[in-house]
């Protein structure tokens, strides 16, 4: 923290006073990663109805979870699942497939936490790079993305499918990428 003096006047006196400036600090807070598995299904598919205006289906979900490839995590806050996270490692990188936070616990630093995670286990096996698609009109998933280091590197052209009703209607994709 840091002192500084305060001069004053009131009623013609001179008065010193001391303002003390400190840092904002953060409690530490108690989560773990377990290993995405098919008996988190329910779980997950709850928190990616209520998180995404685009849900996957249960089952894509399955699809990915059941991939021997495909890497999937759970954070679990107060022994409760409250995000995950699935990836597809590759020989270099590995793309984020879905990435989900329950909506009363986001903007509290969970999907960092999930990225940093991954990126840990990552970095073991080698892998210097992680790769994502976000639809143009994410901004704030955008945002959260460049603020943990993300960077554009391309826009893919009708890359999804702006809802299941009208197929033909379609949203571009902007792909970034984070340096490990």
């Amino acid at each position: 923290f840091k002192l500084m003096m305060l001069l004053t006047w009131s009623q013609g006196l001179m008065k010193l006073g001391t303002i003390i400036k400190t840092k904002l600090t953060t409690k530490p807070i108690s989560i773990s990663f377990n290993r995405l598995s098919e008996k988190d299904i329910d779980s997950i598919l709850l928190i990616e109805s209520q998180s995404s205006k685009n849900p996957w289906t249960k089952k894509q979900l399955l699809d990915s979870i059941k991939n021997p490839i495909n890497l999937g995590y759970t954070l679990i806050y107060k022994a409760e699942i409250i995000g995950f996270l699935l990836a597809m490692p590759v020989i270099e990188s590995a793309d984020i497939l879905n990435i989900a936070i329950d909506p009363r616990h986001q903007r509290k630093g969970y999907g960092k936490a999930l990225i940093e995670h991954l990126t840990q286990v990552l970095s073991k096996r080698g892998i210097a790079a992680v790769l994502l698609e976000v639809r143009e009109s994410n901004i704030s998933a955008i945002e959260f993305y460049l603020a943990i280091g993300f960077k554009e590197i391309s826009v893919q052209k009708s890359y999804y499918a702006k809802n299941s009703n009208q197929p033909s209607s379609t949203e571009d994709g902007i792909m970034m990428r984070l340096e490990i």
